[in-house]
């Protein structure tokens, strides 16, 4: 019984039973190689993810046909937009790890040599780093794609022709609420900014992690920018289809020259990405899953490496939301190459880092144009002379009441007297808040402060979107100030600080922040305070009742680990 012939031809014979009843043919299947892992987190739910499994399709007969066999993993793909605002938002920011945690467990116990990862809405991008990096199996990423722009005709937004996405809609619907456009404009907007499906369509969290991992050389050249499809009722597009292909030609090469993703993930490759993020305006979210990668990476990153990369770059890609244009605007103009390859030339990239194509990011960047050379010259502008200067786009700050970190996003905006200084409006809830701003409670000077939706607090550290909105759509989204230890969208533009460390959920000085205090922004100084003395925050601390957390979150459900696991935002949220 214990002959190890005798278990070897019984497993080999229990694995052609299991193969023979799942629908493979057990001689066939075992003359093909690579096994490779098709991370597919598909979902007919949403349009950010829903061609998710005819790329999967795609690459899976495509790897048949050269000898390979790609076995299908699946994850759920969780979209913010469906549930930002919600009672279920703290579900988003959880279904990373969940994500990478999938891929990871289906990719080992399938027993595969190589890894396609197949990204999507944002949370998607970053969990679709991670499992590769864990596993460091031979792979890389593709991404399903942008959504299309839409145009209108009427002002403010027939201005910026066809890159009208989501952004204009939500802002145009806070607008009517405030009865600044009325109800035939609304509906045009409705029907006219988003005619296909993918991700939110310009520099938002799902775009910047697309472009992160391009610029990490995760992904091959042009792949961060294309749109998932021509129409709602149409294929996937063209584009996407010559990435998904060209991918598995990638995979090959990388598996004949033993190249890994911790090859390529390198420190080098994490401070590339982190200049190229900066330099397109990306999302603040960026923090948190660089950071999340980076620990699965085994590369030593932390916030203030990244502050420190980061501030010295200026931002050149004129995308929403602090410009006009559309992701797919960048991509008819050349995508990332374009905007890397201008850091390139002013010395702002290491130039010798591996990409999945095998090659360096300057041999990748040999054949790309100029600035110079572009026909259009208002998509991408010089380094010399930026949309914004550097150090103006996302910093980090600390203070009495962020003591660990806080994240500021201008995206190229300008403080008046160089800070903002003004009276807390204290809210325990989005909810709340949002009741206050739409009975004009909130006027230009205030300092909102939403407090108890960190990582712990809410669970899941949901994103604060729908403030932010509502503030541009009422005109004051340069006149008020939000705060909060939740997070927010890539959408969201302002003047924001969020991931304020520690959060009130955990002890952090935000909870001792009272209606009528004065609330300090500096970004000069990178600070950020309220006007109270050390006395007086430590007797409001001890006169505080310790924080309960919500007994409405059952025991033993993803939200309840995720709340006793989960780290704080200056350490990426990691479990």
């Amino acid at each position: 019984m214990t002959d190890k012939s005798y278990w070897n031809d019984t497993e080999h014979g229990l694995r052609k039973v299991e193969l023979r009843a799942a629908g493979f043919n057990p001689d066939d299947a075992a003359k093909r190689h690579p096994v490779v892992t098709i991370a597919s987190p598909y979902t007919n739910a949403h349009r950010c993810n829903n061609r998710v499994q005819q790329i999967a399709e795609l690459i899976i007969d495509a790897l048949e046909q050269r000898g390979g066999q790609g076995l299908l993993v699946g994850a759920p793909a969780v979209s913010d937009a469906l549930t930002q605002g919600t009672a279920n938002a703290g579900y988003s920011l959880v279904s990373r790890d969940l994500m990478a945690d999938c891929f990871e467990t289906g990719h080992f116990a399938h027993h595969a040599q190589a890894m396609i990862v197949i990204s999507g809405c944002d949370k998607t991008g970053a969990a679709a780093m991670m499992p590769l990096a864990r596993t460091n199996a031979p792979g890389l990423v593709v991404y399903p794609g942008t959504s299309s722009p839409g145009a209108v005709n009427f002002s403010p937004w027939a201005e910026k022709g066809d890159n009208l996405t989501i952004l204009d809609y939500a802002e145009g619907a806070a607008a009517h609420e405030a009865g600044k456009i009325g109800a035939i404009e609304l509906q045009q907007l409705e029907k006219s900014v988003m005619p296909g499906s993918g991700t939110c369509g310009a520099m938002f969290t799902a775009n910047t992690m697309s472009c992160i991992t391009e610029a990490m050389g995760m992904m091959l050249a042009r792949g961060a920018s294309h749109t998932a499809d021509y129409h709602a009722d149409s294929e996937i597009h063209d584009d996407v289809k010559t990435q998904a292909l060209a991918s598995i030609d990638a995979l090959y090469s990388l598996l004949d020259n033993g190249l890994r993703p911790r090859d390529i993930m390198t420190r080098a490759a994490f401070e590339n990405a982190i200049t190229v993020a900066y330099a397109m305006g990306g999302s603040t979210n960026m923090y948190l899953h660089l950071l999340a990668i980076a620990r699965d990476a085994q590369v030593p990153l932390t916030i203030e490496d990244i502050q420190a990369i980061g501030e010295r770059v200026p931002l050149i890609a004129n995308l929403q939301p602090h410009g006009p244009f559309s992701m797919k605007t960048l991509h008819e103009v050349g995508g990332v190459p374009v905007v890397m390859k201008e850091l390139l030339n002013h010395g702002l990239l290491h130039a010798d880092a591996l990409t999945v194509s095998g090659k360096t990011i300057a041999d990748n960047l040999a054949d790309t144009p100029e600035l110079k050379d572009l026909t259009r010259k208002d998509v991408v502008l010089s380094v010399t002379k930026p949309i914004a200067a550097a150090n103006n786009h996302i910093s980090v700050l600390s203070g009495n009441i962020a003591p660990e970190s806080c994240v500021l996003k201008l995206g190229g905006k300008t403080i008046e007297h160089g800070e903002f200084r003004g009276p807390a409006r204290v809210f325990d809830s989005e909810t709340e808040a949002m009741n206050a701003i739409r009975d004009d409670d909130i006027v230009a000077g205030d300092v909102i402060v939403v407090r108890r939706v960190g990582p712990v607090g809410a669970p899941g550290m949901p994103e604060m979107v729908h403030l932010t909105i509502q503030l541009q759509g009422r005109g004051l989204g340069k006149d008020v100030a939000l705060i909060t230890d939740g997070r927010f969208s890539g959408v969201s533009h302002g003047i924001l600080i969020g991931h304020i460390s520690p959060e009130a959920a955990r002890g952090g000085p935000i909870g001792l922040v009272r209606d009528g205090d004065t609330v300090v922004i500096n970004p000069l100084d990178r600070t950020l305070n309220v006007e109270l003395s050390d006395a007086e925050l430590s007797a409001r601390a001890n006169e505080q009742q310790p924080h309960t957390t919500d007994n409405s979150i059952q025991p033993g459900t993803v939200l309840d680990k995720y709340r006793r696991l989960v780290s704080s935002a200056h350490y990426g949220c990691v479990q």
